[in-house]
């Protein structure tokens, strides 16, 4: 794997929090990293385009004006359908529920978590 994703350019929180989720993101980000140089975009912006697609509304933190613009980089495009599909399937094998690419059928509503279907 390339810098982008090695331990070494994440501080210890980020490694951390991605430890706590699982061992298994790495091929999940690797597809994220193979995405984001084909198009010139940072992993922060695939990811927050990927939100975007899914008709969600994100909101990002930002520590610094780099931050910032970084994040402002994820509008005025979209991942294409195939983007998206290849993501969810890497998603799939990731062994964590209802957290980033993942999809799930529950929501947390203030109070605990409801469980929803489409019919």
């Amino acid at each position: 794997m390339d810098d982008s994703l090695s331990t070494s350019t994440k501080s210890a929180l980020e490694i951390k929090d991605l430890k706590t989720y699982t061992d298994d993101i790495g091929p999940l980000l690797a597809e994220m990293d193979i995405i984001s140089k084909s198009r010139g975009k940072s992993l922060a912006q695939i990811a927050l385009n990927y939100v975007i697609c899914k008709g969600a509304v994100p909101i990002p933190g930002a520590r610094s004006i780099r931050q910032l613009k970084d994040n402002i980089g994820a509008m005025n495009w979209r991942l294409t359908d195939a983007e998206i599909r290849i993501l969810e399937a890497k998603a799939d094998g990731v062994g964590f529920e209802g957290a980033g690419f993942k999809r799930t059928s529950e929501k947390f509503v203030g109070y605990g978590v409801e469980k929803w279907r489409l019919d």
